[in-house]
């Protein structure tokens, strides 16, 4: 069975910087017989702007979000895939309001268990950071793999992190830049790897 990706691009810009070096990367992925497919998170539909705790996911056996709403179907479809790619620009120090409410709903994918012990559907499965910045990468594309880094670890997911930084092109032709074009095909080829190295499905 062929390994399944998706790309989850945070930026409310379809035309960006950001889709236009994920684009790349994607298409270096179909030259290794890797398809991923797409989810625009700006354009999910929401009848409540991230997690409104309550709880209803940690109080049911199943996984998933109880909001019916596009977000709440757009988090179920994570566990299908095999790796997940948060693709996002850097906006006023963190990620995108529209990825910071599917990074919430994200949290109906786990269960507390005794002590500190946590269990998700999204265990093995690989976690990358696909992330662009106006500046140096101290200024906040460093944290932001931070902090996509402790949940990896947390919940056992292999992570990758791909960052641009000065990536301050006009939008969506940073892909014309060779230096950063390659590193999008490159981070492609690592997250092959990490993709050969384990059983698809698992």
């Amino acid at each position: 069975m062929p390994h399944k990706v998706v790309f989850l691009h945070g930026s409310p810009r379809r035309r960006g910087n950001t889709r236009a070096l994920a684009t790349l990367a994607m298409a270096e992925l179909a030259k290794r017989g890797i398809a991923a497919d797409e989810i625009d998170v700006p354009g999910l539909a929401y009848t409540h702007p991230g997690c409104i705790a309550c709880f209803k996911c940690q109080q049911s056996p199943g996984y998933g979000c109880h909001v019916g709403d596009g977000l709440a179907e757009a988090v179920a479809r994570l566990p299908g895939y095999d790796a997940l790619v948060m693709a996002t620009p850097v906006y006023w120090f963190s990620a995108p309001a529209q990825m910071k409410m599917l990074i919430d709903r994200m949290f109906s994918l786990i269960k507390f268990g005794p002590g500190d012990a946590i269990a998700s559907p999204l265990r093995g499965k690989v976690l990358a950071l696909f992330a662009t910045g106006g500046g140096e990468e101290e200024e906040n594309l460093d944290i932001l793999a931070k902090q996509w880094r402790i949940p990896a670890e947390r919940l056992g997911m292999p992570f990758l992190s791909c960052l641009f930084p000065f990536c301050h092109f006009p939008p969506g032709e940073a892909a014309a830049d060779p230096e950063s074009a390659q590193q999008a095909r490159d981070f492609a080829g690592n997250l092959a790897g990490l993709l050969a190295a384990a059983p698809a499905g698992r």
